[in-house]
Parts: structure tokens; C-alpha cells; sequence
């Protein structure tokens, strides 16, 4: 009797609004509901053997891209059998053992059945009478730990689930050890509730452990394996790794095999979650596709009410999300209300799926306009994410997203601003705890999720900025934190890396950048070619993938924080001199779906910082980059690109001489120099223009040449007569080498069959790096199998490997092979492992060097990245095809400038402009170059 009292003194813990006359009738009542439950079911099986199941049967956490269940990898029927033995067999004598089971098995059949409070009493009551009798080794109580954790997490108590997650992994690895079921289920759990705390870095880890230990206990055909497969590619899926994460979930599928399929929840929620990642990755036919099967699979199974459950709730908030994806706001503000009232109903007003609802509905209202509404939903789950996660978890933080869309709507301002600072402080936060973890691809996926959050805060702050003009300041030191983030990350890890002086992290990084030559020569294979010689791509890219991690994480030891959360512009300005100004251009996409993107500069001087406002700025992209493109390239005068694209800049130009540009957008693909006026002056002709990637950028800018040897390459053997020769670069290159020879510098001069791919990869930090060859860039998707070389199906999916130069013997890549031989085409991807640290300067002399595909606040995908991220201070490149006598003027010109007269490199490199503007008055003959730096 012992028990019942522990019974009774638990349950007035957890649920304190019963009276203290009601406590004695209250087990019963649980009684009658639960042989309500199992009446006529199961009798017939209630002498099972009960050690069996005490030692097979345990809870797995399932993680969802919103949520996390748990399963029990038995079946329905014995769960209910275990509570039929407390239920009927209540009148015989028990032992002290054989009650605290029974606690537990009717708190696990609340917990399924979602009856949490009372769960929690029975839960709590099992595990307070098995440490009073002293059976704290008993596998039962290990379970009762293991279930209180995710009936915990499931409420949001993250910290008691953690407590008690970590005491169950103890207990299971003193009475069985690592290597046992029980242990990787419960270490399968505990990696869950990591990843539900948003420690990604750590989750993976531990996801990937799990996965090794529940194929080593449950084998790779188990439930508990597809698991997880599943909580692994979830976490994949958020990080926005989609191909892995869909391949994760189809093999967790095949596992749910379809003889379980339309009785096993667990399958239901298997198609859910790859349905999420379908929606996700774009494809919105196949995820409302797969989304519909399981709402079918669902409404049938057990002859389920649908009106209540759920996971049918949770089936309609992600196809809800998916019809707002599409333009089908109505529709899927009607399935929100349904799944509110279903999780309500459920779980009352103060639950995390509660909370996720109204979110939803909330931002759905919001869009609409219907602002009352949509303030009532996104506050209240505010509120909740914040009493059950805290201030700082990433959905709070979300949420606050939210409500400060709302204030700026409706006309709330300030606090729209001190909302939208929290959320953008915590998003610099996460950069710089997670980011270390991460390869560059899961960088660049990580990012996307946090960069609309800026770009919507520059939108209020355009929006404000009249009224408020120290926005504009707030604005722009948000943007040099996180302007060129990924450019700057990647050149940070290779610089801090070789200059460590670490020998076993460089000869990791080695490694590494093996590995990545390799899967460059295999890019230029079929799949076929690569099935016959047993080539497993997608397992190179994954060994690949993981090592840039490690490197990642290993070098920020030595490199700190990513982003520096102390610089501002204040700090930029106060270097400026007084004829010198910063313009910073933004590139603001459609963000809130207003119908139009939007271009804004930001002015800085050594006095000031204000907003630059343009005119026609929605068609930016497509009628003002497509004219001023087409006009150059036909070499016709322009009269309405300077109006529209420097006009508005000019105005602040008063007294200025030298202006650094930092562009986005369309201003990475054109030449603000080559504009003309009304009065038929050019930019160049009024100004010094340099090319920033970031506005911080100028505190470290190099304008020197430092001594050194200068790598000299041009006039490659092209064999094909499809390549057309190029007889000038010969002659380039071969007066850039007496030049240089003249002014004292080392060279090494390759042409003809030396100018190859491989003699540039073996070039090591060349103080100059000048090559003059074809170049080219691939915008649209091929139908050719390859292209200069490439695999189109992998060079459709990375711009790096559309972007490239041609070398000797560029035409024998039908003739590839597998010996490892280049094939004469240096792509993007293969440049970004060169060795350039200490490079000062690179010249891309050829056609398009400049192209890309553009990114909004990153620049441009293709070889000016790749030589950039290589470690280059410096690059010279061309964004027109260019002609071939006014190129070897202007190279010609540059380095007389630089070796003869000793001019500073961007002083030297606009006196040559302006030496070759005298002799071709055309912008399309000496404009076709930038200089970034």
C-alpha cells in the first residue's frame, strides 16, 4: 500500500487543482479508463512473459522539423497487455517490484495516449517507488528515466529532460554497457532533445554516434535504425543538406516496409517528414503529393478520428505551409485553424505545438493584413516559446521575428527596432557558435536561413530611415558583419591554417585539398563511367565534407569569432580623409513578398553616414542591367545607365575624389567607370573608383606590390580548331615579362604546351599571378552531356564548376582517364585550392573572368571567388569579352605604371584605363576590367 500513497502524493505534485478529497478516488478512475481502453482486446494474452518485454521494448525520440515524438518498437497490443496485468490482476498480491511496474506501464500508456499530466504522476510515482525499494539497477526504472526525459522534452522542460536522460545513460551503461539496446536508444534520445535545444554542432555528433550504435545493437533492418536514419537527415534538412536528408529518409522509409504501413504511425510520420524536405528543396508537386498519401494513410489507420489527432493536426500545419509557399493563403489559413483547435483541444493553450500553430496562423493573418489577429496568435506564441525555451532559443528568436514584422506594421517603430535588434544580435550569436562546425556548403545552407532576417530589417529601415536617420547607421553595421559572411570565413579558415604552424592541422588541410583534386577530376565523368570503374561519388563528397568540418572547427581555435560583433562603421570613418567616401550597395530581394526587390547604397564619410535612394529600382535587375549590358557590348552610347545607376550617388560626391564602392547585385557585373554623363564625361574621368568586397575591408587594403616572382602565362596550345588560338596573349605576356625583368622581379614565363593546368597548380604564392587564356562562364543549363569537360549534371548544381579557363590541351577531355592527368581546364572549384596567400596580385586576362552567378550580399560565384577564397590580396578580372590589342594596351600600360613609374596598384590600374580611353573612346575597350581588392 506503500505505493498507492507514493501514487497519490505524485499526482498531487503535478496536477495541484484536485481537491485532497478527490485524491482517493483518482487511481481508480485511471483504472476504469484504462480497462476501458484495453476491454475485449487482450485478455486471452495477459500471461506473456513479462521479463521478455521488460528487456526488448524501449522508447525511441523521433525527431521532426518541428517537434519530436517517441516510439515503442512493440506493437500497440502489448503495451495494452501490460496494462490489462495492472488493471485485472489488481485484486491478487503483488510485490513491491511487480507495483512499481506497474506505475510505470500506466504511465506509458498515458504518454502514448498524450495524457501528460497524468503520465507525469504515474511516471514519477514508478520512478519515487523503485528508488524506495532500492531497484534503481532494474530495467523497468532505467525506462521510467528514459520515457520521464521525453515526456519532458515533449513539454518543454529541456532541462529536467536533459537531468534525466543523462542519469538513464548512466544507469544503462553500469548494468549493460555501451554496446546494449538500451543505451542506444536512450543515447538516440538524448541526441534528440540536443538537436530539439538547437545545439546543431553537437547534434550531428551525436546523431551519427547513435546511428552506429543502434545498427550495432538493433541491425540495420530495425525500427530503431530508421529512426535514426530519420532524426539524422532531419537534422540535415535543417541544416540544408536536402540530398542527404532525402536519401536519409527514403531508406528509412524502405525499413518501414509497406507491410507495416497502414498500421504503423511511425511510417506516417516518416512520409511527413519527407515531405518537409521535399517542400524545402523546391519540389512542391511531389511534397503535397506525399503529404495527401500520408493524411490518407492517417484518417485510415485504427479508424482514426481524425478530428482530434495530432499528427493529423501536424500533417495539416506543413501542408498548410506549403499552400503559403504557393500563393494559397486562404487554403491554408483554413487548415491552421483546424490544427490550432485540434493542439489545443489536445493540449491545451500553453503547449509547443500550440505555440507553433498560432505562429503559422499568426504570420498568415500578418501577410493578409489582417494585423488584430495576427497580433493575438504571434504573441501568445511568443509568450509560450519563451516560458517553455527560453529568450535565446532559435524558435523564441523566430517568433520575435515575428511580432517585430507586426510593430513595423503597425506603425510601432521604435519597438519594431529594439525587436528587430534581439533577433538580428541572437542570429550573429548562433554564427559564431555554430559556424565553426560547419563546411562551407553547410554554411552557405546555414546562412540562408538567417540572412532574410537582416534583409527584412533593412526593408523597415529604407521604410524608416526619413524619420529616423540613425537607423542607417544600426543598418550598415549589421551589413559589415555580415557582407561577403562566407567569402570571409572561407579565406579566414585557409590563412589561419597555414600561418598556424601547426604541422599535423596544415597536413590535415593537405589532405583535404587532395580530396577535393580527386572529386575535380571525377566531375569530368558520367555517373555511368564512374558506376563501371566502382567510382562512389556521393561517398567522396561525404569523406570530402567531413574533413573541411574538422579543419573548420580545429582552426577556430587559433581564429576566434567569426564575426566581429565589436566593429561598426564609426570605426571605418574615423580613417577616411576627407576627400574619400564609402558606398555601400544593398540588394534587398523580396523578402516579405511585396511584389518587387528594392537596390539602396549607404553614403560614409569621415563626418557622415546617410540613405542613397534609387528611382526604378524593382527593375534594376532585368531592364537596367539588360540594357546597360547590351549597349556596351554593341558598343553604342549609353545615355540612361549613368542617370539611373550613379546619378543618385553622385549627389553626395561633393569634394570627393576617391570613392570605394562595395557592390551587390548588378553592380558586381558592371563597371560604374564606364557610365557617362550628359555631358559626356565619364565616372572614371571625375573619380578614383575602387572595388571593395566589404566596407571594412579599406581598414586593411594593400596598394603595394611586394618584390617577389610573378607567374607569366598566355598563348596555351588549344589542338581543337573549335578553340580559337590566341595569338596576342603571346605577345602579352611576353612584354609584361620584360617589364617586369626591368623593374627587378623574378618570372617564370609559360606559353604554347607549358601554359597547362597542371604547371598552374603547381605554382606556390607568386608575388604576381597574370594569365591569358579563354575564360568563360556557363549561365544557362547545358544539354550536352559535358562541357568543357564537365559533367553537366554535377556543373548544373555548383556555379564553380560552370566557371573556368582554358589551358593547353583543353580539348582532349574525351580522352579522359583515370590516372589523374588534367584535362586543360582550370574550373572554379580546382582554382579555389591554389596556393596564392602571399599572392599580392592576380590578372585574369581573359574574356568574362568577372562572371558569375551572383548571390545577394556574397558577390559572385565563379573564378573571382575561387581566386579570392585561394588567398589572392588583389584581382584584376575582365566582365565583357575583350579585345585583344586594347588588352595588351592595357596590361601593357599597368605594369609600366607599377614597375616603372612605382604607382600604387589602383593608381596605376585607372592611369592605364584612362592611357587606353585616349586611343578607344568606347568604354567597351577599356572599361571591360575591375580591379577588387
Amino acid at each position: 500500500m506503500l505505493l498507492r500513497s507514493i501514487l497519490s502524493f505524485v499526482i498531487a505534485l503535478a496536477i495541484h487543482q484536485y481537491s485532497l478529497a478527490q485524491f482517493g478516488d483518482l487511481r481508480k478512475k485511471l483504472q476504469e479508463k484504462a480497462a476501458e481502453v484495453v476491454k475485449d482486446k487482450i485478455v486471452e494474452k495477459t500471461d506473456e512473459k513479462q521479463s521478455e518485454y521488460d528487456t526488448t521494448s524501449f522508447n525511441y525520440a523521433i525527431a521532426f522539423l518541428d517537434k519530436t515524438e517517441s516510439f515503442q518498437n512493440r506493437q500497440e497490443g502489448e503495451r495494452l497487455v501490460k496494462a490489462a496485468n495492472f488493471v485485472l490482476k489488481d485484486d491478487k498480491e503483488k510485490s513491491e517490484v511487480e507495483e512499481a511496474r506497474d506505475l510505470y506501464e500506466m504511465g506509458r500508456l498515458s504518454y502514448s495516449r498524450r495524457g501528460y499530466f497524468i503520465a507525469e504522476a504515474y511516471l514519477n510515482g514508478a520512478k519515487l517507488a523503485y528508488e524506495i525499494i532500492g531497484e534503481t539497477s532494474d530495467p523497468i526504472y532505467l525506462k521510467t528515466l528514459g520515457t520521464l526525459a521525453l515526456l519532458y522534452s515533449d513539454m518543454g522542460r529541456f532541462d529536467r529532460a536533459e537531468e534525466l536522460t543523462g542519469l538513464a545513460l548512466s544507469g544503462w551503461q553500469s548494468a549493460n554497457g555501451e554496446s546494449s539496446a538500451g543505451y542506444a536508444a536512450e543515447y538516440n534520445n538524448k541526441a534528440v532533445l540536443t538537436f530539439s535545444q538547437g545545439k546543431l554542432n553537437v547534434a550531428e555528433k551525436e546523431l551519427k554516434q547513435s546511428l552506429k550504435q543502434l545498427e550495432a545493437a538493433e541491425g540495420k533492418e530495425s525500427m530503431p535504425y530508421a529512426i535514426g536514419l530519420n532524426n539524422l537527415g532531419i537534422l540535415f534538412q535543417y541544416m540544408g543538406r536536402f540530398d542527404d536528408a532525402l536519401s536519409y529518409l527514403d531508406q528509412c522509409l524502405d525499413i518501414a516496409s509497406e507491410e507495416v504501413k497502414e498500421k504503423s504511425a511511425t511510417y506516417v510520420q516518416f512520409m511527413t517528414n519527407k515531405a518537409l524536405i521535399q517542400q524545402e528543396s523546391g519540389d512542391y508537386k511531389g511534397a503535397e503529393a506525399t503529404y495527401k498519401e500520408a493524411m490518407d494513410i492517417q484518417t485510415s489507420r485504427l479508424k482514426l478520428n481524425s478530428s482530434s489527432d495530432p499528427d493529423y493536426a501536424h500533417m495539416l500545419n506543413n501542408l498548410a505551409s506549403l499552400y503559403m509557399e504557393s500563393g494559397r493563403e486562404d487554403e491554408a489559413k483554413e487548415l491552421l485553424i483546424k490544427s490550432l483547435n485540434i493542439y489545443k483541444t489536445k493540449f491545451g493553450s500553453s503547449h509547443l505545438l500550440t505555440a507553433s500553430a498560432q505562429s503559422d496562423l499568426g504570420n498568415v493573418y500578418l501577410y493578409q493584413g489582417d494585423l488584430s489577429n495576427a497580433s493575438s496568435m504571434l504573441q501568445s506564441a511568443y509568450n509560450i516559446y519563451e516560458r517553455l525555451l527560453g529568450a535565446d532559443h532559435p524558435k523564441t528568436i523566430g517568433a520575435k521575428e515575428s511580432l517585430a514584422v507586426l510593430s513595423w506594421k503597425k506603425g510601432e517603430s521604435e519597438l519594431a527596432n529594439d525587436q528587430f535588434k534581439e533577433v538580428l544580435d541572437a542570429s550573429l550569436s548562433y554564427i559564431n557558435e555554430f559556424f565553426p562546425s560547419l563546411s562551407e556548403v553547410e554554411k552557405t545552407r546555414y546562412w540562408q536561413q538567417y540572412k532574410p532576417k537582416f534583409l527584412k530589417y533593412y526593408s523597415f529601415v529604407c521604410d524608416q530611415a526619413n524619420e529616423n536617420p540613425a537607423l542607417v547607421g544600426q543598418m550598415l553595421n549589421y551589413r559589415i558583419k555580415t557582407k561577403g559572411l562566407l567569402l570571409s570565413s572561407s579565406t579566414r579558415i585557409r590563412n589561419t591554417i597555414l600561418s598556424s604552424g601547426d604541422s599535423e592541422l596544415i597536413s590535415m588541410f593537405e589532405q583535404w585539398q587532395d580530396q577535393k583534386r580527386m572529386l575535380s577530376t571525377y566531375y569530368s565523368f558520367s555517373k555511368e563511367e564512374l558506376s563501371e570503374q566502382k567510382i562512389n561519388l556521393d561517398s567522396l563528397e561525404r569523406a570530402a565534407n567531413l574533413s573541411e568540418k574538422q579543419l573548420s572547427e580545429l582552426s577556430s581555435d587559433f581564429s576566434g569569432t567569426f564575426v566581429d560583433l565589436d566593429l561598426d562603421y564609426a570605426q571605418i570613418a574615423s580613417k577616411l580623409k576627407q576627400n574619400e567616401a564609402i558606398i555601400e550597395i544593398i540588394q534587398i530581394p523580396d523578402v516579405l513578398k511585396t511584389g518587387s526587390s528594392n537596390y539602396v547604397g549607404i553614403y560614409l564619410d569621415n563626418a557622415k553616414v546617410e540613405m542613397i535612394r534609387f528611382q526604378n529600382a524593382g527593375e534594376f535587375d532585368t531592364k537596367y542591367y539588360r540594357l546597360y549590358a547590351n549597349l556596351v557590348k554593341q558598343k553604342l552610347e549609353d545615355s540612361y545607365s549613368y542617370d539611373v545607376l550613379w546619378s543618385p550617388i553622385d549627389q553626395f560626391l561633393v569634394n570627393k575624389k576617391n570613392v570605394y564602392l562595395s557592390p551587390d547585385g548588378i553592380y558586381n557585373q558592371m563597371n560604374v567607370n564606364t557610365l557617362r554623363s550628359s555631358d559626356g564625361s565619364y565616372v572614371i574621368d571625375k573619380y578614383k573608383v575602387a572595388y571593395l568586397g566589404n566596407p571594412k575591408d579599406y581598414l586593411t587594403i594593400e596598394d603595394g606590390i611586394v618584390q617577389g616572382q610573378a607567374f607569366l602565362m598566355g598563348y596555351p596550345t588549344y589542338s581543337s580548331s573549335s578553340v580559337v588560338p590566341l595569338p596576342g596573349t603571346k605577345k602579352e605576356v611576353e612584354m609584361i615579362n620584360s617589364t617586369l625583368k626591368t623593374g627587378g622581379v623574378k618570372t617564370n614565363l609559360y606559353t604554347e604546351s607549358d601554359a597547362s593546368e597542371s604547371t598552374v597548380k603547381a605554382s606556390a604564392n607568386p608575388s604576381i599571378m597574370h594569365i591569358a587564356t579563354h575564360g568563360f562562364f556557363l549561365e544557362n543549363k547545358a544539354s550536352d552531356s559535358k562541357v568543357f569537360g564537365v559533367t553537366v549534371d554535377y556543373a548544373n548544381d555548383n556555379p564553380l564548376l560552370r566557371s573556368g579557363l582554358l589551358l593547353a590541351g583543353n580539348n582532349d577531355v574525351s580522352d579522359q582517364s583515370f590516372d589523374g592527368v588534367d584535362n586543360g581546364v582550370l574550373t572554379a572549384y580546382e582554382a579555389i585550392n591554389l596556393s596564392l596567400s602571399n599572392t599580392n596580385l592576380v590578372v585574369l586576362s581573359a574574356c568574362e573572368t568577372g562572371k558569375g552567378e551572383i548571390q545577394s550580399g556574397e558577390g559572385v560565384y565563379g573564378l573571382q571567388r575561387a581566386f579570392m577564397v585561394a588567398g589572392a590580396h588583389a584581382l584584376i578580372m575582365s566582365l565583357w569579352k575583350v579585345d585583344d590589342d586594347a588588352t595588351q594596351k592595357l596590361m601593357s600600360a599597368l605594369y609600366k605604371k607599377l614597375m616603372v613609374d612605382k604607382q600604387p596598384l589602383s593608381e596605376a590600374f585607372r592611369n592605364a584605363q584612362l592611357e587606353v580611353k585616349k586611343s578607344y573612346d568606347h568604354p567597351n575597350y577599356w572599361g571591360a576590367f575591375v580591379l577588387l581588392q
